[in-house]
C-alpha cells in the first residue's frame, strides 16, 4: 500500500506549503463495527473523502484523492 499521506505532505513540503493540509473525521455505527469518513483539505476545500472500516485506510484514500485532484497539478 504506498503512503499518500506522506507523498501528499511532501508535495507541499517541496513547495515550502505544508500548513495547507488539513484533515476532518468522522465515525458512524457501533463501536465493534465504525465505519470512518476522512476528508483531506488544502485550503479549506475538500480535494478527497475516504470511506473505511479503518481510519488510517480511510485517511489514504482521502489523500491518494487529492494527489489525483487536478486543482493541484
Amino acid at each position: 500500500m504506498s503512503n499518500y499521506v506522506t507523498k501528499l505532505n511532501n508535495f507541499f513540503q517541496t513547495r515550502q506549503q505544508t500548513t495547507r493540509v488539513t484533515y476532518s473525521e468522522s465515525s458512524a455505527g457501533p463501536s465493534h463495527a465504525r465505519i470512518w469518513t476522512v476528508q483531506c483539505k488544502v485550503d479549506g476545500q475538500t480535494l478527497g473523502t475516504g470511506v473505511a472500516a479503518q481510519k488510517s485506510v480511510a485517511k489514504e484514500e482521502a489523500a491518494r484523492q487529492a494527489l489525483q485532484n487536478p486543482s493541484l497539478a
